[in-house]
């Protein structure tokens, strides 16, 4: 299956404004089934969505005045009487960036966070009850990577876009394993790069897995052999693996971004196809434990502060603790407290190889993709 990669930097601007000005417009005079991207909805500031659409409709009919708001529609649209209204293409990611950062307590209400995956996978397990549900969780993949194509949707990643935060937040708690084993996908293998005996965060990942459940491996194509191997049906298959984020720190010259990027998805698209022969159905989610902001996309924008102690400029990004500045955004995760920063800003000047960053708030760090397919 081939693909058209994206990896380009973009300038400011576009026309984001004008495409949320319609729908600005149009919620003056009713409330329409908004349609498309939802991280058009985060450029609305008086706006609030309605999660079901039959109560409100109840509430029309009912002989008391509703309040006057701007609101639109998050529901089926089934039996909604009013026209639905479109925007397909996603925002500029700086400007998302600035929008991401002044409304981050906010964005959940619109958008799908990486603690969704486990209820959304375990409610399409129970409605189209496939033989196996596959997923894929890769260190290091941006939104802004792929193309704006309607398979690929946005996922939020609700607090630091670290690897130790990231990938905890998509396995949850209960976890997926511990979701699909209740509704009967008992037959479940873990493939990891990482030894869960001497990993901590790979313990944590699989800790609900039996010790026989959990397989090491070195190489992706190993995953196959092994499934193979288990001719499994009603099962579950969780794949922690590398994407771009090893790219990213202290690479020895450019990175080959766009020939890692093509490899990680081929891996994917084999997986699915795989698990599709003999006529098994399959669920199989592909998403990532945060973005990348890479180097070339600030190129000359970068604004190293100076206000900080030489320990809090070990990460790039974020600075473990609560700092109040102007430039960052004190969040709880995982039970400690971190100080996200916005666009431009770093902790301290980017050394001449490092390619790319994260740990902050921005459309590329913070916007991860959530690529689900059903077959």
């Amino acid at each position: 299956m081939s693909r058209r990669l994206s990896h380009e930097s973009r300038e400011p601007g576009g026309d984001t404004d004008a495409l949320v000005s319609g729908l600005s417009a149009t919620l003056n005079s009713y409330p329409p089934a908004f349609r498309g991207n939802p991280l058009n909805l985060l450029f609305l500031d008086d706006a609030r969505p309605i999660r079901e659409a039959s109560a409100f409709l109840n509430l029309l009919d009912h002989p008391a005045l509703c309040d006057e708001r701007r609101e639109y529609l998050l529901d089926d649209p089934a039996n909604w009487p009013f026209p639905a209204y479109n925007i397909s293409r996603r925002p500029d990611p700086f400007l998302l960036s600035e929008r991401l950062y002044d409304r981050f307590d906010s964005v959940k209400d619109v958008m799908t966070t990486q603690r969704d995956v486990g209820r959304i996978l375990a409610e399409k397990a129970k409605l189209l009850e496939p033989d196996v549900v596959a997923l894929m969780v890769v260190d290091g993949l941006s939104y802004y990577d792929l193309p704006d194509d309607p398979e690929n949707h946005p996922c939020f990643v609700d607090g630091a876009t670290t690897t130790e935060v990231g990938y905890r937040e998509v396995i949850g708690k209960p976890s997926i394993s511990e979701r699909l084993f209740s509704i009967g996908y008992r037959h479940q293998l873990g493939f990891t790069y990482f030894d869960t005996d001497s990993n901590t965060l790979a313990s944590d990942l699989y800790g609900v897995f039996g010790s026989s459940q959990v397989c090491k491996i070195r190489r992706f194509d190993e995953c196959v052999r092994m499934i193979q191997a288990e001719e499994m049906s009603r099962g579950y298959i969780q794949i922690v693996a590398p994407g771009l984020d090893g790219l990213c720190h202290r690479h020895q010259d450019q990175p080959p971004v766009k020939h890692y990027l093509s490899e990680l998805l081929a891996r994917y698209d084999s997986l699915v196809e795989f698990l599709c022969r003999g006529n098994r159905s399959v669920l199989a989610c592909l998403t990532a434990d945060h973005g990348i902001l890479w180097r070339e996309q600030l190129d000359g924008k970068w604004t190293a502060v100076a206000d900080l102690h030489p320990d809090d400029s070990r990460h790039v990004r974020y600075i473990r603790g609560s700092r109040l500045r102007h430039y960052a955004c004190v969040r709880t995760c995982m039970g400690n407290a971190y100080s996200l920063l916005k666009l431009p800003f770093t902790t301290r000047e980017l050394k001449s190889n490092e390619w790319g960053v994260h740990g902050g708030i921005s459309a590329w760090e913070s916007v991860v993709p959530l690529i689900i397919r059903t077959a």
